[in-house]
């Protein structure tokens, strides 16, 4: 390669930084893991040759990150912290949510408050993406 990147820096691609603003559009607040499986779960079990679990999930998820990242740059998304496990949380700003072109009071209360999720919060989510 000559150069580097200019536009998406990350090297993802439109279907992937897609996939990211489909699931934070919904979910607005999702990990790299979180957004692969529900975005591609046909990858789940990519990578299992690599030594650890850690390891195994890093590659797995490289390319959702990356394409978070890029929509990062481009003042789409933010890092919204860590989870207790210390992976990096990321949400939508305003013009993310603009460019997932969802509605923001979607989220059912039952997941926004308590933080946890019951099966009656998670089947309208997943009816959703399958909307998208």
């Amino acid at each position: 390669m000559v150069g580097k990147r200019k536009a998406n820096e990350a090297g993802s691609s439109n279907g992937l930084r897609g996939d990211v603003l489909r699931v934070l559009g919904v979910l607005k607040v999702a990990t790299a893991a979180q957004i692969q499986r529900l975005a591609s779960p046909h990858l789940t079990y990519r990578h299992t040759l690599k030594k650890t679990a850690a390891l195994q999930k890093e590659a797995r998820t490289a390319s959702h990150r990356g394409a978070a990242n890029d929509l990062r740059r481009h003042g789409l998304a933010v890092e919204g912290g860590r989870t207790r496990g210390g992976e990096e949380v990321r949400l939508l700003t305003e013009d993310g949510l603009a460019a997932a072109a969802i509605d923001r009071v979607f989220v059912p209360r039952s997941i926004t408050c308590c933080g946890g999720a019951s099966w009656q919060g998670i089947s309208p989510i997943l009816f959703a993406l399958r909307r998208c």
